[in-house]
């Protein structure tokens, strides 16, 4: 095959994925990918294993020494992070906006000033890093010296980065002296401003350093000559550059479902305003993500029947199945973490489950349309992320990838929940797509040095799903 040849490797939870692909000119082509259990133990085993497999495939005859290696890790769950903001509506939102636009899952959150239980929830959680905001630059300052003397409290080895008022920063470092601390610009200078950037930045060194630095990840290091990516942090990137640089994708949202989690990436305008309408709260940015550590199929299938057994019960119940059959299959599925059913019944769960997971997800990311009745006649208060003009959806991680039909994607557009004064933005009527070959990831690693060409992969290899139109009826 003609072309510069690239390997491309994403170490996740479960599995190690790995892709060779060719750049000939301004076009990548994924020659062959393979995919391995990732193993716990030593990440740089799965990560061996993966490279031989892809470059000894069938015509491929590429020697690991002559190809530059791309490479991004979730395993260990991911990056965890701990926001502490003054309030849920304004710094805490803005470092939940900066630790998983980094790559980061946020296990817990804290507003206001942090009690013993806080503390006691802190140290249960054991998180990697805990962003620590509060206040804009020469406002609030006592609930920030109040939580900075609370965190001195804790033991290390959290990494403490706060992020918060500017003012205050000297006596931070000095309330916080002898602990792991960094800091970043405030991530809210004035009320309304956003400025994640400098945060995401310092998140993203700390991955390396201490992420890095266990598992034999330094090993895949020395081979491939680079450092890793947070996965989620390249997947974030790739839809950036989709955006961007493929025309008709301005307006698009990517569910990323794996064992342990859910991810939702959207692209798309968060407010579009209007005479009766009033945005609460902060302008959500353009580009965002959540990610959902009670919504997955395994690892997480049990924290997904608590979260949502309404949801399922009632599904089940709608079919005649009693609920009790489902509940012995999270319980099974939850102590073999890599089973995959044979039956049809297993199948149907799994199915169930998934759509539990993307319609919850949705839910979570989109924001809300309240109606508001003054004295003056009725206003409309928008609070969150508006989705509606969401026009393609794609699915990504081992189960949707293998999507054939639209209907598990189209529960992110649930018209049930809404209700007589309640409307959530959720995508109205979006086409859909699979990531049929699992390539997201793996093109996320390359697409901060050949962005066009990974942007045009990624939508090239989409599978698009039943029209919208025929799912209905």
């Amino acid at each position: 095959m003609n072309g510069k040849p690239l390997l491309s490797v994403d170490i996740g939870s479960t599995y190690t994925k790995g892709g060779l692909f060719f750049l000939d000119g301004e076009e990548l082509r994924c020659a062959g990918r393979e995919i391995v259990p990732t193993t716990v133990a030593d990440l740089a085993r799965a990560f061996f294993r993966v490279r031989e497999a892809v470059l000894s495939g069938p015509g491929r005859g590429a020697a690991a020494a002559d190809i530059p290696v791309y490479w991004s890790s979730s395993a260990r769950g991911g990056l965890k992070i701990a926001a502490v903001g003054l309030t849920p509506d304004l710094t805490l939102s803005v470092a939940r906006m900066a630790a998983t636009s980094a790559g980061g899952k946020v296990v817990r959150a804290f507003s206001y000033e942090l009690d013993d239980e806080d503390l006691a929830g802190l140290r249960a959680v054991e998180p990697d890093i805990i962003l620590f905001t509060g206040g804009t630059d020469g406002g609030n300052s006592r609930v920030v010296l109040h939580n900075a003397a609370r965190l001195a409290e804790l033991a290390p080895p959290a990494v403490i980065l706060y992020a918060g008022n500017r003012k205050v920063r000297d006596q931070v470092a000095d309330l916080l002296r002898g602990r792991d601390v960094e800091t970043a610009a405030n991530v809210m200078p004035e009320v309304g401003t956003i400025d994640i950037e400098p945060a995401r930045d310092v998140i993203r060194r700390i991955f390396l350093e201490r992420i890095v630095d266990g598992k034999g990840l330094s090993s895949v290091v020395e081979a491939a000559g680079r450092e890793p990516l947070p996965t989620p942090l390249a997947v974030f990137e790739l839809v950036r550059t989709i955006a961007a640089r493929v025309p008709g994708w301005e307006d698009f949202a990517l569910i990323d479902m794996g064992g342990a989690t859910t991810d939702f990436y959207s692209h798309t305008k968060a407010f579009h305003g209007g005479d009766s309408v009033i945005l609460r709260g902060l302008l959500e940015p353009t580009l965002k993500r959540t990610v959902e550590g009670d919504l997955g199929l395994r690892v997480s299938a049990e924290a997904l029947w608590r979260s949502e057994s309404a949801f399922l019960e009632a599904r089940l119940r709608a079919a005649g199945t009693d609920p009790k059959e489902l509940r012995r299959y999270v319980e099974e599925v939850s102590r073999q973490t890599e089973y995959l059913p044979g039956d049809e019944s297993g199948k149907a769960f799994d199915r169930l489950l998934a759509a539990a997971c993307v319609r919850a997800a949705s839910l979570r990311h989109a924001g809300i349309l309240q109606r508001v009745y003054t004295p003056q006649g009725g206003f409309q208060v928008q609070r969150g992320k508006d989705l509606r003009l969401v026009r393609r959806l794609v699915g990504s991680g081992g189960y949707l990838a293998g999507e054939t039909d639209a209907a598990v994607l189209l529960e992110a557009c649930p018209k049930d929940a809404d209700d007589v004064d309640t409307r959530h933005l959720v995508p109205e009527a979006p086409d859909c797509y699979a990531d049929a070959e699992y390539l997201i990831p793996l093109l996320g690693n390359l697409a901060a040095d050949f962005p066009g060409a990974a942007a045009r992969a990624a939508v090239a290899g989409l599978r698009p799903l039943a029209p919208h139109a025929d799912r209905r009826g």
